[in-house]
Formats: C-alpha cells, structure tokens, sequence
C-alpha cells in the first residue's frame, strides 16, 4: 500500500525481478519526497513462486553510490506487502546473509515509510546487513503466498542503505537512504524471438499471396 505515485499495471506471473534505482533524496531534508533516479541499480531482487510459498533472493550490487566508510554501504532492512508466513533463510547457499522477519500483526498496514508508503510486513538482515556484492536468500511459506500477491500494482518493495555517504549522510538521515523497486523489463526468451520471426513471415508470405492476386 502507497500514498506515493501509481506504478504501472502488474501480469500475473509466477516470477518478477526488480531493480532499485529510485531514492529519497536526504540531501534535501525540508522534502521528504524529493528523489532522484540513478542510471544504475544499487540492488536486484528476483521473487519467485515455490512449493508452499515463495523464493526471494536480494543482492546488494557493487556500486558507486556514495558510503561514509570504505567497508562501502549494507542493505540492512526490506519492506514489503502481500499474504505473508514462515520467514526462513534458505539452508546450503554459499555465504547467504541469514535473514529474519515477518508479516505485522493481522496483516494490518502499519509500517510507515519514506515517501508515504506503509506496508504490512519487512524482512531484516544480520549483523550490519547484506554488504555490497552479497545476497540473501530466503522463503517466505504459507497458504496463499504467492509472487503475484507481493508484486501487485500496488505493492511496492522498498530496501533501506546504512553507511551511506557524501551529502545523503545528514544528521536527519543518520546515514540511511531508502530505495523503491520497479520491476526490470524482461528480455524475451529466444523461443519468443523466433515465434515473432515467424508470425512476421506468415504476414509477409499471406500480404504477398494476396497481392498477386488482385
């Protein structure tokens, strides 16, 4: 749930990655709604329907966003809307940062956020959260928990950065910035490419038929 600008109209699918580009800019402290897009995305996040739930893995990316120290910026806190359950983190993934969390209390929309925005539920991460090239994977379990149902229009995933620096570590922001998820555009499948190659040449073979025959 948002009071934050519309997002465009989500397809049921049983998978939807995101990119983080879109921050609350804390350089101007007198706008709480002031942003700014950047050109790259400081995190991706790919949900993904599983046997008894779902699948989220979260990457904090590499990036040249600015951090107060050289241990770079942690992506410490994910807020989210949907049906949620069982938060765990997922066993046997190689240096997974163990994550832990839960719906709020009846599923009520109670956790208020940047920009307007109020979830119902977020997801926080150990020690100073997932550093900079690592990932955190974890299932969210129960009946009726589905990818679709966390990224409806609506839905709107937010993340937060720690040790951030330069002119977005004010002594409002304590060195905290707040990132919004737009799902990436999706590049079709090769399959996809070819079945359009054919239905052009269907069209040019059925345009020229019919050509000759006027």
């Amino acid at each position: 749930m948002a009071f934050a600008s519309a997002h465009a109209a989500v397809t049921p699918q049983s998978s939807y990655t995101y990119d983080f580009k879109t921050f609350y800019d804390t350089s101007t402290a007198f706008n709480p709604f002031d942003t700014k897009t950047l050109s790259y995305s400081v995190a991706s996040m790919t949900i993904k329907d599983i046997s008894g739930g779902v699948e989220i893995s979260l990457t904090q990316n590499s990036s040249l966003f600015p951090a107060k120290t050289t241990a770079g910026t942690y992506l410490d806190g994910l807020w989210l809307n949907g049906d949620w359950g069982t938060v765990a983190t997922k066993p046997g993934v190689v240096g997974n940062v163990s994550a832990s969390g839960g719906g709020t209390f009846l599923g009520l929309p109670t956790i208020f956020r940047d920009g307007g925005y109020v979830y119902n539920g977020s997801i926080g991460f150990a020690g100073n959260g997932i550093a900079e090239g690592k990932t955190s994977v974890f299932t969210i379990k129960a009946s009726g928990v589905s990818a679709y149902d966390f990224a409806k229009s609506s839905n709107v995933p937010m993340i937060e950065l720690t040790n951030v620096g330069g002119a977005y570590n004010t002594f409002l922001s304590g060195g905290k910035v707040s990132f919004v998820g737009t799902i990436a555009a999706q590049i079709p499948e090769p399959s996809t490419y070819a079945l359009m190659g054919l239905g052009l040449a269907g069209v040019a073979f059925v345009s020229r038929r019919a050509r000759r025959a006027a």
